[in-house]
């Protein structure tokens, strides 16, 4: 779960935009480690740095 308070400060405006882009970020990184493709491209396009996931395809093959 997430939970959020806006309360209109600017410091909770930088906190709200920090975790609505980390939570959805979290969720494509645990999916692309366990290997599904969808999430793999998405964590490559968006250039995730992901530490189990081979960089590219030539990385794979040479593992």
């Amino acid at each position: 779960g997430l939970v959020v308070v806006a309360d209109g400060t600017s410091d909770a405006d930088r906190r709200i935009g920090r975790t609505l882009h980390n939570d959805p970020g979290i969720g494509v990184a645990r999916h692309a480690d366990a290997g599904y493709p969808e999430s793999v491209a998405i964590a490559r396009t968006a250039r995730f740095r992901i530490p189990s996931l081979p960089r590219s395809d030539a990385e794979r093959t040479a593992r």
